[in-house]
């Protein structure tokens, strides 16, 4: 390895370069030896002396710079070396190159590259959207994640679950729950079938708002929906209900619900219901010695 990275050092040093190809393997041997920069300069090189490698090799390129952030830019700028078929068959490195930035949370660059794509190819399907989705939320721009969400439909794709729930999780983070149930509300009507991650986001967003009863809604509905409940979700609403509502008489009928679906109540949470089920009785008791005390 080292004698090969002396040669292509002395290489790039003369500016002496071996036909397209040839370049391509070299570029290739670079990339998987992670030395991207390097692969970079060649390639840089090879370009100013028309010697172009293989479009296989330009995509490698481009996906081994944009493992690193501080050379996404180069990737990005290397887009517009894939021309006709090439362009066309390069859903991958473009894929690659808005995923990068979507990372670094550059979600203006990402947009306009999926606006280029649309525009010239090639064409996005759900798996590029569903990028820029995800990206809108993380940096909590929802409004312009609704609005990929429509750009996507117009096109005749079908959001899936999955960019659906994001949109949702970034609501629900927010505490926005009257828009995450709006979302909710529309992929309702595209789907038959949700996901167990669309209704455990919600549960948790209503439990951090303290809206319990919500919560319990969304508990009883998931099953309509191809959903069934897990521990997790029944655990963190009894403790939601002993912790926050002190409210043990929903906390002990939950876990009389899981025990008929044969789901297991941890040991901690068995224990906050007796706790607040005890401490409810003492406070009784007070009031019934206090109540006869003054009569």
């Amino acid at each position: 390895m080292e004698w090969a990275c002396s040669v292509c050092e002395k290489m790039l040093k003369s500016g002496v370069l071996p036909e397209g190809d040839q370049v391509g393997n070299i570029v290739s041997w670079f990339c998987k030896e992670g030395k991207a920069e390097e692969a970079y300069s060649v390639y840089e090189l090879a370009k100013a002396k028309e010697k172009f490698p293989p479009p296989k090799t330009v995509a490698t390129l481009i996906s081994a710079l944009c493992k690193n952030d501080g050379t996404v830019a180069f990737a990005q700028e290397m887009l517009a070396d894939l021309t006709g078929e090439a362009r066309r068959h390069g859903i991958k490195p473009f894929s690659d190159v808005i995923h990068s930035l979507c990372r670094m949370r550059n979600v203006k660059d990402a947009k306009a590259l999926l606006l280029d794509m649309i525009a010239k190819g090639p064409a996005p399907g759900n798996a590029v959207f569903n990028l820029i989705v995800h990206g809108c939320s993380r940096t909590g721009d929802l409004d312009e994640a609704k609005e990929v969400l429509k750009l996507m439909e117009s096109r005749g794709l079908k959001p899936d679950v999955y960019t659906y729930t994001v949109i949702i999780s970034g609501y629900a983070k927010g505490g926005l729950m009257k828009e995450a149930q709006e979302i909710l509300a529309e992929a309702k009507k595209k789907h038959k079938t949700l996901s167990p991650v669309t209704y455990h986001t919600l549960i948790r967003g209503y439990c951090k708002i303290e809206e319990y009863d919500e919560a319990l809604k969304l508990l009883s509905e998931m099953e309509s929906f191809g959903v069934k409940p897990n521990a997790d979700e029944y655990n963190k609403l009894i403790q939601s209900f002993c912790l926050k509502a002190l409210d043990w008489e929903k906390a002990e009928m939950l876990s009389e619900e899981m025990k008929q679906k044969g789901l297991h109540l941890n040991a901690i949470t068995q224990g906050l219901i007796r706790a607040v089920k005890e401490m409810h009785s003492e406070a009784n008791v007070t009031e019934d010695v206090n109540f006869v005390a003054a009569a």
